[in-house]
């Protein structure tokens, strides 16, 4: 069950994903390969929901962390709901937005991808369905049809559902991985085993192909575009100095647009419709 959640003072950031809480934190910082991720996945945001008008809009941020993507969403006077498994990254989200929270621009609901279902939320409340960063690659094929039946109660009738798949294949990791020496192969498999703060995880890896035909059962309009096609990801221990940020930018957002760079991108973005 999702539960409203509110701050909990001195809170133990010792347990599973919490332990992450207060790292994931600080990486909204400008300059760096991370900030340049989210930067092109709200101006993929911006490209489809600005022809519709600038009014205030409903958003349900999915698997939010600890709210990094909510100050783009707050700047625009958008309601946001952000949800999460982790106690520890919705504490620092409660903790960094107590203004929006007390104002009723922001709520926050602590429960996991598997346990939502269609009383989560209200039917057609959301003009945005959002997620960003793999929080979907931890659930299996048959979850994600199920999660995504869900979601697409909760969307609006002309809102759009906007959310993000690592890659099995990333073109500018594999290229940076050789020049490392290191294995430029890894990521190339449809499950990947990860381990973080000393927990296995295992992620599913989906393409454009299969993410177009998973969604196909649920959603109208669907269409992919790549998430940082020629940036390796922050992940990959990538560092550029600023300059050289800068000329990855112009290029991301020249190619923003073009569907087949999903193919190669370390993340591709789903953009469909009810």
């Amino acid at each position: 069950m999702f539960q409203p959640f509110t701050y909990i003072e001195n809170y133990d950031y010792s347990r599973g994903w919490d332990r992450y809480a207060l790292d994931y934190s600080k990486l909204l910082v400008k300059d760096t390969i991370y900030y340049l991720t989210k930067e092109m996945m709200h101006l993929i945001v911006k490209n489809e929901l600005e022809p519709q008008g600038v009014e205030e809009k409903q958003v349900l941020d999915v698997n939010c962390g600890t709210g990094n993507d909510f100050p783009f969403f707050i700047a625009k006077g958008w309601h946001v709901a952000g949800c999460d498994g982790s106690p520890g990254m919705l504490n620092k989200a409660a903790e960094n937005y107590q203004k929006q929270i007390r104002s009723g621009q922001l709520k926050l609901f602590s429960g996991l991808l598997q346990e939502l279902d269609q009383q989560t939320f209200s039917p057609n409340s959301f003009d945005l369905i959002f997620s960003v960063t793999g929080g979907f690659s931890y659930v299996d094929d048959e979850e994600l049809l199920r999660i995504n039946g869900c979601l697409q109660q909760f969307l609006k009738p002309d809102g759009k559902m906007i959310v993000a798949h690592l890659n099995p294949v990333c073109m500018p990791e594999m290229a940076y991985q050789a020049l490392k020496l290191k294995n430029p192969f890894f990521r190339i498999k449809r499950k990947l085993k990860v381990n973080i703060k000393d927990e296995d995880h295992t992620m599913y890896l989906r393409n454009p192909k299969q993410l177009k035909k998973m969604y196909a059962n649920t959603f109208s309009n669907i269409k992919t575009l790549p998430l940082l096609a020629f940036t390796p990801p922050y992940q990959s221990g990538f560092r550029p100095g600023k300059r050289l940020l800068n000329f990855f930018r112009r290029i991301e957002t020249r190619y923003i647009r073009t569907q087949f760079l999903a193919g190669i991108a370390d993340q591709v973005v789903v953009v469909c419709s009810k």
